[in-house]
């Protein structure tokens, strides 16, 4: 039975495409919470413009 030749991670390019993967997902990470914080501060915005509506529309339907 042959055994296959052990190739060292490093010169394989494995430890680069590791680290590639790695600053990749912190690039990701930070955009996806921007893009949480966004949404929050949207559904909020939205909370508070259907508030203000609703008071409007009670005042004007019961003046």
């Amino acid at each position: 039975m042959v055994q296959p030749e052990r190739v060292c991670m490093e010169h394989s390019g494995q430890c680069k495409a590791i680290a590639t993967l790695e600053k990749n997902d912190e690039d990701i990470f930070t955009r996806l919470r921007a893009l949480e914080i966004a949404v929050w501060k949207a559904a909020g915005a939205t909370g508070v413009i259907t508030g203000i509506v609703v008071v409007v529309i009670q005042k004007v339907l019961f003046k």
